[in-house]
């Protein structure tokens, strides 16, 4: 009995990756191609540590389509390349939270207003958690 539910997992879990490879396949080019465009001095300049630059990228991350894990090696470039860990943070918390592939499926079992109410919630958590690194980045050196 344990076998058929391992393997019903297994199948599962492989039928549902193959339909999101190539979204993820799409965001890893495309996140490739926007870091070879951006320099570090671009990332610098333009994306400082402001309260506007963290609800930009919140809002930017709640409308990313697609897997966080396309979008964690760009990050991960961006940050070496001068990006604040707040803007990161933002992006991160928005783009887990939510995502616009989640509207049909969360408005078709909970209602419209509930993914409306959702994404002003994540908005506003994004915000925050990015505004929290800002006072982390100060106190520890991460």
């Amino acid at each position: 009995m344990i076998d058929g539910v391992v393997n019903d997992i297994l199948v599962t879990s492989i039928i549902k990756f193959v339909k999101v490879l190539p979204i993820l396949i799409v965001a890893v080019v495309a996140s490739q191609v926007v870091k070879g465009y951006l320099s570090h001095r671009k990332i610098s300049s333009k994306f400082k540590e402001s309260e506007s630059n963290i609800a930009k990228a919140s809002a930017v991350g709640i409308m990313t389509p697609g897997p966080l894990m396309a979008f964690l090696p760009l990050l991960k470039d961006f940050k070496k390349k001068g990006l604040p860990l707040s803007i990161v943070a933002a992006f991160i918390t928005g783009q887990a939270m939510i995502g616009p592939m989640r509207l049909f499926l969360e408005s078709s079992y909970f209602g419209v207003m509930f993914f409306v109410y959702k994404v002003i919630l994540a908005f506003f958590i994004a915000i925050a958690i990015g505004t929290c690194f800002v006072f982390l980045e100060k106190k520890i050196k991460f």
